[in-house]
């Protein structure tokens, strides 16, 4: 007999001899303790796709005295002054004597650096294997169509050029589908369909700001008014017949129907906090009204998908947001600091979010872009670049450091391979194997997961 069958009859038995509601105490007391145990093995990953390549040469800035002078003569008009930027304590892993500070508009993420739940991951990018400077001007094993927003985004989600089948992000999700009791919302997109979450057996289920989507007048019974009619349409809807292009549709609309059922029951049991709708002053002036950010809602969205894990018997998950508006080729100064106090406030509110609920231990979240842009103006903007910053947060990260090897920024040093483009020193590969270990991957996991991990050393960068 296993320990949790003895712990049962233990506490179910402790009230034979004693009036039977004792009996049902103990019963209760080991339900708690079975949920309470559940929920500190719930691991969960939230990635923020920030599409149109971010330029985070403004988001984390080196403010000693060298690093800052590269800095500002390399941008030029686009250098944050030092008015407008935040510093933080000293990030141990980088060579002494360099600091390193956030733009004003990241003070929420400034706050969660300081406090340990947030971490740096320097000039990350899309690597088919390590590439040195001369290997990039030789054009030897580089990732296809480099600065193609397009390709780009696939092989920052997939690992694989445009036309990839599945995401590394769904990959990660076959191999921990298992342990869920509903597989179906292993993988949760809360923007669209997106080849990260896509599994090579799993399939991805997608949720709108306002939670899942169902077949309502099928679901409530009456269509117009008519009972009759909505029989017909699930006759209709469910009916396999003799194609199997309808039976493969049946199959869809039934699955659907069912999920959408068994998610709307666990959600109705979630009371996550509002998003809060006093506006927020940006360093330009501007004003952000948080609770219309597309955003932040998704995020409230996946908060109540993870607040309900117990519900729906899940242990693992893998979540997609997602922010457009980072092709900045222009009118940098003037964007950016709606886009910076956008991630920042979302990624704040959602972690508090988690804090009330007691899982911001059980929950990462991390950024990814299409690549990295110029460290040079092309007048008021930036053009398509390679490596970028980027950021993880959550109860279980190794906060207060940056990590990965944080370039000189300055124009013909030995990270620009021109204009100002930094060649990756972190691969993507790196920073995905990282999260997979969190999640509890095995090595052989890992290996199918990210397939291309054979050619890296080095690839667990200790930031969870």
């Amino acid at each position: 007999m296993n320990n949790s069958k003895r712990q049962f009859l233990k506490l179910a038995t402790a009230g034979l001899g004693t009036p039977f509601t004792a009996g049902l105490a103990g019963v209760a007391a080991l339900a708690a303790q079975s949920a309470q145990a559940q929920s500190s093995d719930y691991r969960a990953l939230v990635c923020l796709f920030m599409a149109g390549g971010n330029d985070a040469h403004n988001w984390v800035v080196p403010v000693d005295s060298e690093g800052y002078g590269d800095y500002s003569r390399a941008r030029s008009s686009l250098a944050m002054p030092v008015s407008d930027l935040r510093a933080l304590s000293a990030a141990s892993r980088q060579a002494p004597g360099r600091q390193f500070a956030f733009a004003s508009d990241l003070d929420p993420l400034r706050d969660l650096y300081e406090a340990g739940k947030l971490a740096v991951v320097a000039n990350v990018g899309t690597l088919v294997r390590p590439t040195t400077r001369a290997d990039y001007q030789a054009g030897l094993g580089l990732p296809p169509k480099l600065f193609s927003h397009n390709d780009q985004q696939s092989w920052w989600q997939s690992l694989a050029p445009e036309g990839a089948r599945s995401g590394w992000g769904g990959r990660i999700g076959d191999a921990v589908a298992a342990s869920n009791q509903h597989p179906v919302f292993t993988m949760v997109s809360a923007s669209g369909n997106a080849i990260f979450l896509a599994g090579a057996a799993g399939q991805q289920y997608q949720i709108t700001t306002s939670g899942a989507v169902g077949m309502t007048p099928m679901l409530s019974g009456s269509t117009l008014g008519s009972n009759t009619v909505a029989k017909v349409l699930q006759r209709s809807q469910f009916d396999a017949g003799s194609h199997a292009l309808q039976a493969a549709y049946a199959r869809t609309v039934k699955r659907s129907s069912e999920a959408y059922a068994v998610l709307a029951q666990a959600v109705s049991q979630v009371q996550v906090r509002p998003i809060g709708s006093q506006p927020v002053r940006l360093s330009n002036q501007g004003l952000l009204a948080l609770d219309q950010l597309p955003l932040a809602r998704q995020l409230r969205a996946v908060a109540e998908m993870i607040g309900c894990h117990q519900n729906l018997g899940m242990r693992r998950q893998v979540f997609m947001v997602s922010m457009g508006g980072f092709d900045t080729h222009g009118s940098l100064m003037r964007d950016q600091p709606a886009l910076m106090a956008g991630v920042a406030q979302s990624i704040n509110y959602f972690l508090s979010v988690l804090r009330d609920m007691g899982l911001e231990n059980q929950v990462t979240l991390f950024t990814g872009s299409d690549f990295g842009r110029t460290l040079t103006s092309n007048g008021s903007g930036s053009d398509h670049g390679w490596g970028g910053h980027h950021f993880v947060a959550g109860g279980a990260v190794k906060g207060r450091d940056i990590y990965g090897r944080f370039p000189i920024t300055a124009l013909g040093s030995t990270d620009d391979v021109g204009s100002g483009r930094l060649l990756p020193s972190t691969s993507v590969t790196a920073y995905a194997a990282t999260l997979a270990r969190w999640m509890g991957l095995s090595a052989s996991d890992i290996a199918m997961a990210l397939p291309n991990i054979g050619n890296f050393s080095g690839t667990d960068l200790g930031f969870v």
